[in-house]
């Protein structure tokens, strides 16, 4: 349990939760490390000319590789956001209910949508992207409201 002397102006159990989301997403984006490199070893599509030594080929792009490498990517350039400015949310005192389910909704888009993307390869990763965009944008937006009449 967190020390609630130190964190008096968030909401105790918005804190575990996101506490518990970002450490999902953290794991999320820590497997992906190795799963690009075991999909690179699986398909034998090395991404240097002395890995390719090693397991004797020649360096080439695997399309299923550049996949999962771009899912990850694009989680890098993503849920850093996210973890920033649901934070700052968490300082505004929202509603509990509400901002457990935004930032449950903000994973599962992630999680989803780097299933699609990897696996079944198809266009409705796109929607599903869209959900964690606006997710941010709209606390973004909050955080703004919220902070701007303070100055």
């Amino acid at each position: 349990m967190v020390d609630e002397k130190v964190f008096l102006w968030i909401n105790q159990d918005l804190l575990e939760c996101y506490a518990l989301y970002v450490g999902i997403l953290l794991l999320k984006c820590f497997l992906m490390i190795p799963h690009v490199g075991l999909s690179r070893v699986y398909y034998k599509a090395p991404r240097n000319p002395e890995d390719g030594a090693i397991m004797n080929v020649k360096v080439y792009t695997n399309e299923n590789v550049e996949r999962i490498r771009r899912a990850h990517l694009n989680d890098l350039e993503n849920i850093p956001f996210f973890i920033a400015i649901s934070f700052l949310y968490l300082l505004t005192d929202p509603s509990v209910e509400p901002t457990k389910w935004i930032i449950r909704v903000y994973v599962l888009s992630r999680i989803v949508y780097t299933i699609l993307y990897t696996v079944f390869k198809t266009i409705w990763r796109i929607p599903v992207f869209e959900i964690g965009l606006f997710t941010n944008f709209y606390l973004c937006g909050s955080v703004i409201y919220h902070f701007a009449g303070k100055f």
